[in-house]
Order: C-alpha cells, then structure tokens, then sequence
C-alpha cells in the first residue's frame, strides 16, 4: 500500500515519540500509537503478543530499568511497507549497559502492527587491521 507524505511523517512522529517515552518514562499514549493485536519481539528473544501484553512489559520493565539514551540514528521507510530504524541503547538497571539495534516497524491504520528488533554490541574492533 503506497503511502502518503502525510502518512510517513505521521508514522515517524510516532516511532521518535515511543523512543522518547523510554527516556521520559511516560507511557500514557501507548493507545495511540499501538495497534490492539501488535507483535512485539525483542531483540533478547521476548515477545508480546497484543498491546495487553506489552503494557504489562512496559510497566514491569519500566519500574526496574532506568533508559539514559536511546537515539535513533537513522530511520528508512521500504518498498516492503516498513520503516529499517538504527538506534544506540543505554540504560542501567543493577548496572549500566549499551548496545546497538535494528528495529522493523511496520504500521496498520496509522497504528504500530509489529516490531522485531535485532542488537548487537556496541563496542567494536577490527582484528585483522594489522593483518593485511
């Protein structure tokens, strides 16, 4: 289904505006901007099926999860009807941590229909650099 301009800047408006309430710890828009049956997997192996479940997700992980950062560093909407989002995550718990991650986001009615996320570590090296 093509998209409107109107559609896309809504839809990422949305995206920027779930990231944000992780640093903000307000999830009181969590109806507008997930559909009733979304998919959501985390990149640790999670899932939650139907916003029910993601809003016991939310309020469980939120009261033991500080998030300091979690900046989007580039967000691309695809021919398959889906927006690609980077990211860098940071937060503290017991101890502070960080990683990389990929989202796919896929949207319904104006609604997020499903997220899967994948990670990675933030550090990286190169150990063949002296190699060649």
């Amino acid at each position: 289904m093509m998209h409107t301009t109107e559609q896309l800047f809504a839809e990422e408006k949305i995206i920027r505006e779930y990231f944000s309430s992780w640093l903000e710890s307000d999830f009181s828009r969590l109806d507008n901007w997930f559909s009733q049956d979304v998919y959501y997997r985390e990149c640790y192996g999670a899932t939650y099926e139907g916003l029910n479940e993601l809003k016991a997700y939310i309020n469980s992980k939120s009261k033991e999860q500080t998030v300091l950062k979690w900046d989007i560093l580039s967000m691309a909407y695809t021919s398959s009807d889906q927006f690609v989002v980077t990211w860098f995550f940071d937060a503290k718990e017991k101890q502070e941590y960080c990683f990389d991650g990929v989202s796919l986001i896929a949207f319904y009615d104006n609604k997020i229909k499903s997220i899967v996320e994948y990670s990675t570590k933030h550090e990286t090296y190169q150990p063949y650099k002296d190699k060649v």
